[in-house]
């Protein structure tokens, strides 16, 4: 009987010091994981604050060299009419490439999702980029000269896709759970035309609203980042 005793006392203490360790070992394992989770917070952050100075430092530069080419254009254009043509074509080039902030008469684009009414939580229909590529085409095609999507520009090296939760448009991110605003500059009429036509925002946009507004004036961002050319390069006339 004492033998038993001995027996079942050893067994508790056993399950004691079982339990004891599962759950030491358990309050290390939550521990480090803690510590680690604080370490890459800290660690994205500090990479975030890098690459947000980066950025600065290059939209400062693009700044530096648009106002350098400005100085140019305005020494030019005080010299003969070749030059200030020259100068023209120039201005008409850097709006094209989107170099400048313009301004002018044009159209602006609600797309609101049905999200959006109900607090702008992740379901339901959402904007998907076709719908954003298929409204960009039209705008062109009625010859917008200006084009920007949430103050994003559009230029001829501009993507526009989805990518998990979102919408990259020149590597920036925009909600398609959220309402998107596009803005076109170009002839009113044209615009207005377009937008008008079958099928351009009256068909497969189900599940959010469509509205436009045609307007004397709208503004649209500048392209704030480098545009650098390494593979075309002109072909000489013979």
């Amino acid at each position: 009987m004492s033998k038993l005793r001995s027996q079942i006392s050893v067994g508790i203490v056993c399950v004691l010091l079982g339990f004891m360790i599962t759950y030491q070992l358990k309050s290390v394992m939550k521990q480090q994981k803690e510590t680690d989770d604080k370490r890459n917070v800290a660690q994205i952050t500090i990479e975030m604050e890098q690459l947000k100075k980066q950025k600065q430092s290059l939209e400062d530069k693009v700044s530096e060299l648009q106002a350098q080419i400005k100085s140019y254009e305005d020494a030019a254009s005080n010299n003969d009419e070749l030059t200030k043509e020259i100068v023209k074509k120039l201005e008409d080039t850097r709006i094209l490439t989107g170099s400048v902030a313009v301004e002018g008469e044009g159209a602006i684009i609600y797309l609101t999702p049905q999200s959006e009414f109900f607090g702008g939580t992740m379901e339901g229909p959402t904007i998907i980029d076709t719908d954003l590529i298929k409204i960009v085409n039209e705008l062109n095609a009625a010859d917008a000269e200006a084009i920007s999507i949430n103050d994003i520009r559009i230029t001829s090296r501009t993507g526009i896709r989805s990518a998990g939760n979102y919408i990259t448009i020149n590597d920036e991110r925009i909600s398609p759970y959220r309402r998107i605003t596009i803005k076109a500059i170009g002839n009113k009429a044209k615009l207005k035309q377009a937008l008008e036509f079958p099928e351009v925002l009256d068909a497969g946009f189900d599940g959010y609203e469509v509205k436009y507004e045609i307007v004397d004036k709208v503004q649209i961002n500048k392209y704030d980042k480098s545009l650098k050319l390494e593979y075309a390069k002109p072909i000489e006339d013979k």
